[in-house]
């Protein structure tokens, strides 16, 4: 449930919820607060730089971004923080949210590129991560069904059961009649594969996810239902927040808890280590992202509006031109495929194009090429590409900077590593023309330093 549910539901759900005293809510956090500190220092540093309040939005715990505060905040729900918990539980389920923070989570989820129907397997697998790190994590009650009653749609009807967490020992793979374990401590993104794999196994998983759904509730309708599917908090991050914003918060979160806990970097857990690494990192790239955007705007900046006197003006009649849609820049985006630029690159390269394509409706093309150019096509808003697009072959830009020459678009864009030989443009060119505007992108692997820096500008793809 959100901030913004009608007064009306969220008066239905104070009244579903048992009372806790305001003392035992004070002692039950402060309590776990200083158990956490006492065992893990840096993660009690943490804690105790949040905002952390007790809310009736959430049927568990949840931690999100304020794009207003720009602030990692945690909430809690009362009756299942206070009354469904012990003490070790609790201490686990708040190193649970941090843990989170830590592992990147709601940084990597709500600016990924996956279908908002699979958000959910990704939920389960970021748990399924982390999970196995954390001792004391709820498993359910004496009531509960096992799992493989929970797959098929089998709920706990305690409810004081406090659910299960996902497990990782509860998943397998079947090999020649035999259950396979899934590996343990890997990547979120293994687990949210075998996840995926796993559901077409079994059709009966499908639908089993009840307090998990992502939209921070209990199945809908506040029961605590346990599925298999089932994360323990609400994954409810801010999507519509700025990246940069949260990068920038975290790192500042980070650094405070530092000096609130007198810890030098050498002496971080190191998965907070390569969070700091990876938050430079991802700044980096978010600059340049910005530098292309803005150099696209600076070459191809074009008229949205131009007088006519085929259309009368709206203010002075006939006696005066009208406005209409002006000529708009002519975009042409050209990748090379021969085998250094990715699949994610290239997507990646496609998401700054939407956001130049977002100001107006612009013309906008695509070629794809490696010795020679072998697809062009008008690009649509939001289209991406998939390996079968891709030829791979060597690398000659002749071709590409002949198409370029002989369209003359306001603007070309060159996505390539830049490891090509010399091209003589300017044997083609009469004495008074000049080369159409170039932008060259150059990929993570690629050089800067390539043979036709004289034609346009070159940013680099940072690492």
């Amino acid at each position: 449930m959100t901030a913004s549910t009608d007064q009306e539901t969220i008066v239905v759900k104070i009244v579903e919820v048992p009372m806790v005293p305001a003392e035992r809510m004070k002692a039950s956090l402060q309590n776990a607060i200083f158990n956490l500190t006492r065992r893990q220092p840096f993660l009690g540093s943490v804690l105790q730089c949040m905002d952390i309040t007790y809310s009736i939005s959430i049927p568990t715990a949840g931690v999100m971004f304020s794009s207003n505060s720009r602030k990692w905040q945690m909430l809690i729900n009362a009756d299942f923080f206070c009354n469904k918990l012990n003490d070790l539980q609790r201490e686990a389920v708040l190193q649970h949210e941090l843990y989170h923070i830590t592992h990147k989570h709601p940084i990597r989820l709500p600016f990924s590129k996956i279908d908002a129907d699979k958000r959910q397997l990704m939920n389960v697998a970021m748990d399924m991560a982390i999970n196995q790190y954390i001792p004391n994590l709820p498993t359910g009650c004496p009531s509960c069904p096992p799992f493989e009653m929970r797959m098929q749609g089998k709920h706990c009807t305690n409810e004081s059961c406090p659910g299960a967490c996902i497990d990782v020992n509860d998943f397998w793979d079947e090999e020649d009649g035999k259950r396979v374990a899934w590996n343990k401590e890997a990547t979120t993104e293994y687990y949210y594969l075998k996840l995926k794999q796993f559901i077409q196994d079994h059709p009966e998983m499908q639908g089993t996810g009840g307090r998990g759904q992502g939209d921070g509730d209990i199945d809908g309708n506040g029961k605590g239902q346990n599925g298999p599917l089932d994360t323990l908090d609400s994954h409810h991050w801010d999507s519509n927040a700025a990246e940069g914003d949260m990068l920038d918060a975290t790192e500042e979160l980070v650094k405070r808890a530092m000096q609130k806990a007198s810890l030098t970097m050498d002496r971080l857990p190191g998965h907070v280590k390569e969070l700091l690494s990876d938050i430079e990192a991802r700044r980096s790239e978010l600059n340049y992202k910005k530098l292309i955007e803005s150099a696209i705007k600076r070459h191809a900046s074009g008229v949205d509006r131009k007088h006519t006197w085929s259309r009368p003006s709206r203010r002075y009649g006939n006696i005066a031109p009208g406005n209409k849609n002006g000529n708009l820049p002519f975009l042409a985006n050209f990748i090379d495929t021969s085998g250094s630029i990715s699949i994610q690159e290239a997507n990646d390269f496609l998401d700054i194009i939407d956001n130049f394509l977002k100001v107006g409706a612009r013309k906008c093309t695509i070629d794809l090429w490696h010795t020679q150019v072998y697809h062009h096509t008008k690009y649509k808003f939001g289209e991406r590409f998939n390996k079968s697009d891709f030829q791979a072959g060597g690398t000659d830009v002749s071709d590409a900077l002949k198409k370029i020459h002989d369209r003359k678009p306001d603007l070309s864009i060159i996505l390539t590593d830049g490891c090509f030989y010399d091209v003589d443009v300017e044997s083609w060119m009469r004495p008074s023309e000049t080369f159409p505007q170039v932008l060259w992108i150059i990929s993570k692997d690629g050089t800067e330093d390539h043979p036709l820096r004289r034609i346009g500008e070159t940013i680099k793809i940072p690492h």
